[in-house]
């Protein structure tokens, strides 16, 4: 499953995302680390971006198609 395909206000473990360099780098530059958990918060409408959630207090936006090569485990809550 990718971060993509997560519903809003549900979380998730980031398992991989060094498929593309740029992610990665991008992901590993705000502390986002694989293992670590996110939730999405929100969709923007017609194609735009993805609200995430990482820790309690870091909030930031991902393109759908960088959040489409982010593999992820939806945790249980």
């Amino acid at each position: 499953m990718n971060l993509l395909d997560v519903r809003p206000g549900q979380k998730t473990v980031l398992k991989d995302f060094s498929s593309n360099q740029s992610v990665h780098f991008k992901l590993l530059s705000l502390g986002v680390l694989p293992g670590d958990q996110v939730e999405v918060m929100g969709r923007a409408p017609f194609g735009g971006p993805i609200s995430i959630k990482h820790g309690s207090q870091t909030f930031f936006a991902l393109r759908r198609n960088e959040a489409k090569l982010i593999d992820v485990e939806i945790q249980e809550s």
